[in-house]
């Protein structure tokens, strides 16, 4: 695979949080124990059968599940009437619903039968129907029990975002309710009952929740678009329309749609004519926001790169997704059917190609898992709520909403992340455009240098021989003198080559051949009285000064660092003037040691000061002392490595100073000096041995 993995799959590059194994298991144990914690606070208990045939009602007991107590009969013509149900032969049709709240995934009629009794001193009643994507609801409240009711009570719609009706029933009272529901949907019918002041609590703490959950919903969206705006790129303009699909979706299954806009809304009655019903409108935004979100894992999870098997099942989708939201349009027959199966072809996708990138190597996979477990783990009770698994709860119902946060927390971070992992690697590729047009610029001067210091020794030994093969003779003799003079130059190209040839080959024999452990004070004072006689020849004083630690021990391959103090020493020479003094001196401190080559010459110009060591780098070409420009180039990548270091202090006019200091090798220093130690105890001992034997031989 050739292809470039760039955008959010750059992130495998760098060492992350997320990348570590441990702590992204931990994160998963973590989230796993988060969500179990929630499934334990807000979990329904299970069914419990009871023999009692009716609701009773008591203060004080807050919220009563009709399911619980509630029978259930499917109207298959959905042409029945009060009086039909109520007829003996309709009647005995009626199934306990022991406590279930979902009844099938197709459309549908069903007659809800409960009765109740009220034994508190509380007449004000409240029931309440917790979907809002149904087409008609219908309640009738009758006093007395089911087989002889006969009177309705009255019966008021509450302003709220599920429909909620109040009725009257006073203490010592009992009466039957009756509701006929149509569904074109999922046969969702969670019901409940309360007092008034509950059903005023409840409605206060679900408008917090509400406003807390939406508007943490548009601050996500409205960030994600602003991320699109200035970064444009298309995977957080996915994401912003994922977000706000799945909160639209959330507002018709809340019933806050309809609340929002009214009941006589334009907008609303525009809504219904185009789609036909509540729950068109759902799967609508529903299958959109998985539509958008199914755009935003292919660009976060790079399947194409990183589970390139999936790509049809992902094509498929990304096709298909277009279409099965069309069709919401058109009220086709067993529409909810396509609808759940493309869920579930979303949910296997997302699944297999995340563990499967996330295998692969992909990190931003991991985020998806971070993000997908707190998602699925509360939406889960949704999901068993829907086939009847699980009773009708709060985390039931809003279990999607609870999900979605933890899900745009976790995305949040993700995006946040590659942002700043985009910017950091934008600023490394100029970085590096610039190093390259640094090295470029450094390899034109040199084959510029190089052709110069070549071209000019070249010149000379061309002319010279153009002038022997014409017979031109300056002056007597001038014949030799003009061979000398050209084997000078000869001698100058081939020494320019040699250093080249060096400088290419130092790397590889560095690691060709093994370092040797020296004691340093003694190999730098042998080196100081060795060069003292280039410096007399120079016609020049030598000064030297040494204070280094005798127990300090340096590898090194010694001809190469001789190498480096013989450079620095004769270009100390050639810039000094007659007479002056050539300073060297040694010093070690701090696990280091460090040799200066101070000269008193005109000095270095602050620009040149960091230019120097380059390749064929001249102070000035014209010079006829500055030679090729290779000897301090040799030095620095001498120095190099052997992991030190290299540079230089000058002013105009105040001479030079160069410097470059090595690493000390602290356990070959002790090994060394152990041995030394060893060495001369058993001297020591053979002498007093000598000297024993020599005074019995007396």
């Amino acid at each position: 695979m050739t292809r470039s993995r760039g955008g959010f799959a750059a992130m495998a590059s760098h060492k992350t949080i997320i990348a570590n194994n441990r702590f992204f298991i931990f994160a998963i144990l973590l989230l796993i124990l988060g969500v179990s914690i929630v499934w334990k606070l807000f979990a329904p208990a299970p069914y419990a059968p009871t023999s009692a045939d009716a609701i009773v009602l008591h203060e004080n007991e807050g919220v009563y599940h009709v399911n619980d107590q509630m029978d259930v009969l499917v109207d298959k013509s959905g042409k029945w009437t009060l009086a039909d149900v109520q007829s003996p032969e309709v009647s005995a049709q009626f199934q306990p619903a022991s406590g279930q709240s979902a009844f099938g995934l197709t459309a549908g009629t069903y007659w809800i039968r409960t009765v109740v009794v009220n034994q508190s001193p509380l007449e004000q009643w409240v029931i309440r129907l917790n979907n809002s994507v149904f087409e008609q609801f219908d309640m009738h409240i009758l006093d007395g029990p089911a087989d002889n009711s006969l009177h309705s009570r009255m019966i008021a719609q509450a302003d709220e975002h599920f429909y909620s009706y109040y009725f009257q029933l006073p203490t010592q009272d009992s009466a039957t309710i009756y509701m006929r529901v149509v569904i074109n949907g999922s046969m969702i019918l969670p019901i409940e009952l309360m007092d008034n002041n509950t059903f005023l609590g409840k409605l206060k703490n679900e408008y917090i929740f509400f406003g807390i959950y939406y508007g943490f919903v548009l601050l996500m969206a409205a960030y994600m678009l602003s991320m699109y705006i200035f970064n444009r790129m298309s995977v957080y303009l996915y994401y912003s329309l994922y977000i706000v699909c799945f909160s639209i979706s959330q507002l018709v299954w809340n019933g806050l749609l309809r609340e929002l806009l009214g009941e006589d809304s334009r907008l609303l009655a525009f809504l219904l004519q185009l789609f036909g019903n509540y729950e068109s409108i759902d799967y609508f935004f529903f299958i959109s926001c998985l539509w958008f979100g199914l755009l935003f894992l292919g660009k976060i999870l790079q399947i194409d790169v990183y589970a390139p098997r999936m790509m049809i099942v992902y094509r498929v989708l990304r096709i298909g997704s277009p279409l099965v939201v069309a069709a919401s349009l058109f009220h086709l027959p067993g529409y909810e059917t396509l609808a759940i199966l493309y869920e579930s072809l979303f949910a296997i996708l997302l699944v297999i190609s995340t563990i499967w990138c996330m295998y692969r190597g992909n990190p931003a996979a991991r985020y998806v898992v971070l993000a997908a477990v707190p998602f699925l783990g509360l939406a889960a009770p949704t999901i068993l709520n829907t086939y009847s698994l699980m009773q009708e709860s709060f985390l039931t119902h809003y279990g999607f909403q609870f999900g979605s946060i933890a899900e745009f927390l976790m995305f949040s971070v993700a995006l946040s992340y590659q942002i700043r992992q985009a910017r950091v690697e934008k600023e490394n590729a100029v970085q590096e455009m610039k190093l390259s047009e640094q090295l470029q610029q450094s390899r034109n001067e040199l084959l510029q240098n190089i052709s110069h210091d070549i071209r000019t020794p070249l010149t000379i030994v061309q002319g010279s021989i153009q002038a022997m093969l014409h017979g031109i003779v300056i002056k007597p003799g001038g014949n030799e003198e003009m061979l000398r003079s050209m084997y000078g130059q000869v001698l100058q190209i081939n020494t320019f080559i040699d250093d080249l040839f060096e400088l290419s080959q130092l790397k590889h024999d560095h690691e060709t051949s093994e370092l040797q452990a020296v004691p340093f004070a003694d190999w730098i004072r042998h080196e100081f009285d060795s060069l003292q006689s280039a410096v007399q020849l120079a016609e020049l004083q030598h000064e030297c000064s040494l204070s280094v630690d005798p127990q300090a021990v340096v590898k090194i391959h010694d001809h190469q660092i001789r190498r480096v103090l013989a450079n620095l020493v004769n270009n100390a020479c050639k810039f000094s003037p007659p007479g002056s003094t050539i300073h060297l001196s040694a010093s070690s401190n701090k696990g280091e040691v460090l040799v200066c080559v101070r000269d008193e010459g005109s000095g270095i110009a602050p620009e040149h000061l960091d230019s120097v060591f380059n390749r064929a780098y001249k102070v000035d070409p014209a010079d006829p002392k500055s030679g090729n420009g290779l000897g301090l180039a040799i030095a620095k990548e001498i120095i190099a490595l052997h992991g030190g270091a290299i540079w230089v202090e000058s002013e105009r006019g105040g001479g030079s100073r160069f410097y470059f200091k090595l690493p000390v090798d602290a356990s070959t220093a002790q090994g060394i000096h152990a041995t030394l130690h060893k060495s001369a105890g058993s001297s020591a001992m053979i002498r007093n041995a000598s000297s024993t034997s020599s005074h019995s031989k007396q």
